[in-house]
């Protein structure tokens, strides 16, 4: 009974005499660089130099890239000092091709093993500057999707051709992914840019009906709607990461992505009725739906609030707006006849339309309603911002534009009809 009383003393004295050991003055950080709001670029390094110290001991530093919304982007630094002193001398590298032009913060956290000191350092990082490097054309011969790569000046080189039919085709540039989807027949298949090799493919598991209806990329993430009623988009094949189920009796066709709002063209199964319906990007949860009961060509962001839709109506074309916080459609003005066959983004409010075989030119920032290019046979248009170049398609022949002076670049001459 004594020896255990006289271990609970030592035990005692021990925890006490610990106690007062603790150490209450966290480390001293100093950085001479880099400095506040200093500007990178992506793929660039840059030097972290300054000095820790404490008056004990370091047990150790750490340096961490974060974003806007405080997540850690790219490696860490990880140093285990064991000093009292130690001064930083680090190259950190930007090395992500596809890291977003924003501000940063560089933390640096010192720890003695009892308290932690950090400090943040704003930074401006911007991205690496875009390259084209081609364009792909899709086409199908009736049993057979073709796709061909084009050189920045249209010269043509063979890609790949596979059973099926066409719905469409798209280019996932951050993956660097060429991906053909049908309607129908086979399957989706997604396939290196350079080698042409198989990357992934999404299985057709439908006989009698069409299993894909639609197809869209949205940055690096691909969204595909099925004819059973399921919207899923993937990042490079894997797993699906937004999940959503269409209205009754419907199917999703054209998608687009709106901040964190996924807005669908759904026609009725069996039914004339075709809506607009949104969805929590998050959960899948359906947000609204409205009628439209109009063909949607295509879907472009104007404000938070509000989404520019150009729609075909009895033959003609249409400039619908929908204005998410109220759940409503308006036409905002009168557009020229014949059908929209394809549009494409210029700038904010500022649209080329392929209609009734001319290139149209649309302002909503100042509802107007002029003609861009006239007697063409325009097809598809696509505007191309890193070469400031228009690409038009009149069933088989492609031609590039500048967009400024509207001047003739260069043309390419397919086999069959290009489809995207």
């Amino acid at each position: 009974m004594v020896k255990r009383i006289a271990y609970l003393l030592m035990l005692l004295v021990l925890f006490s005499c610990k106690k007062e050991e603790n150490d209450d003055q966290g480390p001293t950080i100093s950085i001479s660089s880099p400095t506040e709001n200093q500007s990178f670029t992506a793929l660039q390094s840059f030097t972290i130099q300054g000095a820790v110290s404490d008056d004990k001991n370091i047990s150790s530093i750490t340096i961490s890239l974060r974003n806007a919304n405080n997540i850690k982007v790219l490696s860490s630094i990880s140093k285990t000092p064991n000093t009292p002193s130690y001064q930083l001398n680090e190259t950190f590298g930007l090395n992500d091709l596809h890291l977003p032009s924003g501000t940063y913060t560089l933390k640096i956290s010192a720890s003695d093993g009892f308290n932690q000191t950090d400090k943040y350092i704003p930074l401006l990082i911007n991205e690496y500057p875009k390259i084209r490097n081609g364009l792909f054309v899709f086409s199908n011969t009736g049993s057979t999707n073709q796709a061909v790569k084009l050189s920045n000046t249209l010269v043509a080189s063979n890609f790949s051709s596979a059973f099926g039919d066409f719905l469409g085709g798209v280019v996932n540039s951050y993956y660097q992914e060429v991906i053909t989807c049908p309607n129908y027949t086979s399957n989706l298949i997604a396939q290196d840019a350079v080698s042409s090799l198989s990357s992934w493919e999404i299985l057709n598991t439908s006989s009698g009906v069409p299993n894909f209806t639609g197809i869209t990329i949205n940055g690096n993430e691909l969204f595909v709607a099925y004819y059973n009623g399921n919207i899923r988009s993937y990042f490079n094949g894997i797993a699906p990461n937004f999940n959503g189920l269409s209205f009754a009796n419907s199917y999703a066709k054209k998608m687009h992505v709106h901040d964190n709002i996924i807005i669908t063209e759904q026609p009725e199964i069996s039914g004339g009725k075709i809506r607009l319906v949104c969805y929590y990007k998050v959960s899948g949860v359906i947000k609204d739906n409205v009628e439209l009961n109009e063909n949607v060509v295509e879907m472009f962001s104007f404000s938070t609030n509000e989404v520019v839709v150009f729609t075909n109506l009895g033959g003609n074309g249409t400039i619908k707006i929908y204005y998410l916080n109220t759940n409503a459609i308006t036409n905002p003005f009168a557009l020229g006849a014949g059908l929209i066959t394809s549009c494409t983004e210029i700038s904010r409010g500022i649209y080329l339309l392929a209609q009734a075989g001319n290139l149209i030119k649309v302002n909503y920032n100042n509802f107007t309603y002029s003609t861009y290019l006239s007697g063409i046979g325009a097809n598809l248009v696509k505007y191309d911002s890193i070469a400031n170049e228009v690409v038009v398609t009149n069933g088989n022949v492609l031609t590039s534009y500048d967009y400024s002076t509207k001047s003739i670049k260069s043309t390419y001459t397919h086999s069959n009809t290009i489809l995207a």
